[in-house]
């Protein structure tokens, strides 16, 4: 058996609260997951306009974990963990994202979004926790990319911007994202105080 996606929202003016979405990573008899077996390629799609989402968490699937293709999206945080047996061949190298915002949107706003990484078959060396086109009315605000635990790391926060997250360096926050502008190191101390 395989899925698609877990849930795909279609309608516009939608509200979605308190969803955990997981591709599971062990067996009833308690062996773990290996090999992408359990398929399913994305936890949430949202296809609507002026969806808002409050305590989302997709974790573990094969492709994108979240996918917002609709217009003047509202996420109040988004946690999530990239599947742990995936191989850089099959995961890394294909630009999936823990949160992906599709490029012709031009409005989306975002708080606290995070993507964890524990690669735990293999190494895997991932590009970006979130993507996002470079917009003005696409905005992110207190995002982080957080190494748990295994092998390989999350190169960056959001769109090649924000330091890596490595053992030795496990969490990565960006504080704003708003199309081109990067925060300044004083931005980002003034905003911690």
């Amino acid at each position: 058996m395989k899925a698609e996606t877990m849930v795909e929202i279609n309608t516009s003016n939608t509200i979605i609260d308190d969803v955990w979405l997981w591709r599971a990573d062990h067996q009833v008899d308690g062996q773990v997951v290996k090999d992408s077996r359990n398929p399913v390629n994305i936890g949430l799609q949202v296809n609507g306009d002026d969806v808002t989402g409050y305590g989302l968490a997709c974790e573990h699937t094969l492709g994108n974990l979240l996918e917002w293709n609709g217009e003047n999206g509202k996420s109040f945080f988004y946690q999530s963990e990239f599947p742990y047996d995936v191989t850089q061949e099959n995961y890394g190298n294909k630009g999936f994202a823990a949160y992906k915002v599709a490029d012709n949107v031009t409005k989306h706003t975002a708080y606290g979004v995070g993507a964890y990484s524990y690669f735990r078959d293999y190494v895997v060396e991932q590009p970006d926790g979130i993507l996002a086109p470079e917009a003005a009315g696409v905005t992110f605000t207190n995002s982080l990319s957080v190494f748990l635990n295994g092998n390989g790391q999350i190169d960056h926060v959001i769109d090649k911007d924000g330091d890596t997250a490595i053992q030795g360096h496990n969490v990565q926050y960006f504080c704003d994202f708003a199309g081109n502008s990067v925060p300044t190191k004083e931005n980002i101390e003034s905003f911690l105080q």
